[in-house]
């Protein structure tokens, strides 16, 4: 009798252990950062239910162009935040990679929240968020670059909630002149 007893303790144990475990795995994928890629397909939906008419300025190497599209179809909004979306800074390769600082107004309770890669080749190198005092994000800024010897990339990302957006890329190619691609888009709400 005194058998079945220990082996039922030993059940009752390791079955408590097991919830246990449970507990902490869930505590660990908790975000580490702000959610930004789960912000940004919040945006997109949001665009895309609002159809707001869209005012896209673009230079390239100098030479500028414009165009409104008074109603954007979803591709098309799709690929506006397509580099928004891209960053994922919870990934578990990213975890740890970033020193968080953060800024607070006293006065009107808004937060300036920078996350800032320890390490130069994690990409992006750095992201600025402003967030109003109801917790809310109103301007994200990312900044990415790359480099090696033949290849050098530089992307810094601007959009503000409701408003704007803007992607400035520049890259150069061994050899080859650089190439600069500055996309400016204003949000005009009905």
């Amino acid at each position: 009798m005194d058998h079945r007893f220990s082996w039922t303790l030993v059940a009752v144990v390791s079955l408590l252990v097991s919830c246990g475990t449970g507990d902490s795995a869930r505590q660990g994928k908790e975000h580490a950062y702000r959610d930004l890629k789960g912000y940004f397909q919040e945006e997109l939906n949001n665009i895309e239910a609002e159809k707001p008419a869209l005012q896209k300025t673009i230079v390239m190497n100098g030479l500028r162009d414009s165009l409104t599209i008074t109603t954007p179809d979803s591709t098309q909004l799709q690929h506006l935040l397509a580099p928004f979306l891209e960053v994922d800074l919870n990934k578990p390769s990213l975890q740890g990679a970033y020193d968080t600082i953060l800024l607070a107004d006293q006065f009107t309770g808004k937060r300036s929240l920078m996350y800032k890669a320890r390490n130069t080749a994690t990409v992006p190198q750095e992201v600025i968020m402003d967030i109003d005092n109801q917790q809310h994000i109103t301007n994200v800024q990312m900044n990415k670059h790359v480099e090696n010897l033949v290849y050098e990339y530089q992307q810094n990302l601007v959009y503000q909630h409701n408003k704007h957006i803007r992607i400035v890329t520049w890259q150069k190619i061994a050899f080859l002149p650089a190439r600069e691609l500055d996309v400016k888009v204003l949000l005009k709400h009905p």
